[in-house]
């Protein structure tokens, strides 16, 4: 993803009044909440990518973009929700 996606991301993450729940309580689709745990690879959804395996796993070219901690799909939610893994403002690159 471009920079200018990045720098988005971390414009409304650093907005604390565009997160309606701080982060000691993750929003739902963060990487630690309700919904967003879901796709991690231990999660319910996750698991079926990793059984599948191949590009659908964690390591494989569409399960890699789940991956909260990197800037890729879910790195951008995890930055735009200020989630733990990719928090607003962080350099992970």
């Amino acid at each position: 993803m471009t920079s200018n996606t990045t720098s988005a991301a971390d414009k409304l993450g650093a907005n604390k009044g565009s997160n309606a729940i701080p982060q000691d309580n993750p929003s739902v689709i963060s990487s630690a909440g309700a919904i967003g745990k879901q796709f991690n690879p231990d999660g319910t959804i996750g698991q079926i990518g990793e059984k599948i395996g191949g590009p659908l796993s964690s390591q494989g070219a569409i399960g890699s973009q789940f991956d909260a901690s990197k800037n890729d799909i879910a790195g951008h939610v995890e930055r735009t929700v200020d989630g733990p893994r990719n928090p607003a403002g962080s350099s992970t690159q």
